[in-house]
């Protein structure tokens, strides 16, 4: 599969789109996994919001952690699950069916037993539609799925996860509550990695560049100002959870790509919803209106199946970071 592609600066390149990067005018960036390693927030958070929930709320025994960072690639992988607290929903989800099922009662149990939580994701929910996927198999295949229901609740599940990331300290600035389950001072947000460079910021000024993101609008606020973006970025060029426009949708990025005029744009991002919102937008055009890179961190040079499913799905640009793709449209193509 590689053949088709090229692979420069440590970038792999589709051949077809080679002739298309000297033209990238427009430059527009997802934020978790690309502007910020989230491997020690979000997906921290998750993995603490299953493991308080059945731990504290379903008050099943045991320590053992219940899903890790592969089981969440492995849900980002099958498209439609960029919200991550729908992500904490989807794991809780599935396992409270499994528990049931099988009349599993410690944290053991139900992390090894069968089926084992990537084999369940790769057979069941291949579509990408995400968590209304998952609830349609439950409704379908539960033996009791009113029990299973009736253990499940989305909204807290939710809020457990926003209790995490954002901790006592940023709780009401991001969310406009106050933490009423989970007490700690310090959430996982303090946990962020940015992964962006000064010097690849410097580059961008050079571009028309925007922000399509999953994230609310008050944390991309709070990232902004980390990054010290807020003086130069347009507010405007910022699509974020608020605006309805979620992503694999085509939406928030043809809104930002009709407003730069853009040319030639490049959507960087880390999953397959990302890759699906540039396919999505490219066959409402019927051409290659803009490019698709995604970044995969340690999971790009890793022993695993993640370059191989992005390179098969055909992505147009592969790497470890956002830095060498930025660098490598500039220096190489600019």
């Amino acid at each position: 599969m590689t053949k088709n592609y090229l692979q420069e600066n440590e970038v792999l390149i589709r051949k077809e789109i080679y002739p298309f990067l000297p033209e990238i005018d427009t430059i527009i960036f997802d934020i978790d996994g690309v502007l910020v390693n989230v491997s020690s927030s979000y997906h921290q958070t998750i993995i603490d919001t299953v493991q308080y929930y059945f731990g504290n709320i379903i008050n099943i025994p045991g320590e053992d952690n219940l899903v890790d960072g592969k089981a969440i690639a492995g849900f980002k992988m099958m498209g439609g699950f960029n919200d991550d607290w729908e992500l904490s929903a989807a794991v809780v989800l599935y396992y409270l069916w499994k528990m049931e099922e099988y009349q599993l009662k410690s944290m053991q149990r139900l992390k090894d037993s069968s089926p084992l939580i990537l084999d369940f994701i790769n057979k069941n929910l291949s579509n990408g539609c995400g968590l209304t996927q998952l609830m349609t198999w439950v409704t379908k295949n539960a033996s009791d799925p009113g029990k299973i229901f009736s253990l499940w609740n989305k909204e807290k599940i939710f809020q457990i996860a926003k209790e995490f990331y954002a901790g006592e300290r940023n709780c009401y600035r991001l969310y406009h509550f106050y933490p009423g389950i989970v007490h700690q001072a310090t959430g996982n947000i303090e946990k962020e990695i940015i992964s962006i460079v000064p010097e690849v910021t410097g580059i961008l000024k050079r571009y028309q560049v925007g922000i399509l993101t999953g994230r609310n609008r008050t944390e991309t606020h709070f990232f902004m100002e980390q990054i010290n973006w807020c003086s130069w970025l347009d507010p405007g060029m910022i699509v974020t959870s608020e605006d309805h426009m979620t992503k694999p949708s085509p939406d928030g990025l043809k809104f930002l790509m009709e407003h730069f005029q853009s040319k030639q744009g490049l959507y960087i991002g880390d999953t397959m919803d990302d890759l699906l919102t540039v396919k999505n937008l490219n066959h409402q055009y019927g051409k290659q209106y803009c490019l698709s890179a995604l970044v995969l961190g340690n999971d790009f040079t890793g022993e695993n199946d993640y370059k191989e499913h992005y390179i098969k799905k055909g992505v147009d640009l592969l790497a470890e970071n956002v830095n060498q793709v930025v660098q490598l449209i500039h220096h190489r193509f600019r």
